[in-house]
């Protein structure tokens, strides 16, 4: 996604480029691309000049988008799928641990787009240690 984000708006980005580029199998890269364009944040081209592009706006696209297009919904802990589906959550002591580490993990990965990803300097606002 950073290939594409990195290109001009509207690019079309061959598959081939984005496989050598970002090292990923191809069976693999046609994987994610089918999530991703199921999930209306890409779009795909065949034929010649055909290949992949953002069908949303890098700025608008952020981490946790394209992580649940590809995996799914984010859970740390199977008790964190469906609120009251562990049996034990109103008495678990770590059940609400987990729920605030989840929460502050969602808002991490919201609050990183694409577009800061693909800056220039990649850092997107955050500070190393």
């Amino acid at each position: 996604m950073t290939d594409l984000a990195s290109a001009p708006w509207g690019a079309v980005i061959p598959r081939r480029q984005i496989h050598e580029r970002q090292d990923v199998p191809r069976a693999h890269l046609a994987k994610i691309i089918q999530a991703l364009g199921r999930a209306k944040l890409v779009r795909t081209f065949r034929g010649a000049g055909g290949g992949v592009a953002l069908a949303v706006r890098p700025e608008e696209i952020n981490l946790r988008h394209v992580i649940e297009a590809v995996e799914g919904p984010i859970y740390l802990n199977r008790c964190l799928v469906q609120p009251g589906d562990c049996p034990r959550d109103q008495f678990c002591t770590v059940h609400p641990v987990w729920q605030r580490i989840q929460q502050l993990l969602i808002q991490e990965l919201e609050g990183v787009t694409l577009a800061a990803l693909a800056a220039p300097d990649g850092r997107c606002g955050v500070e190393s240690s």
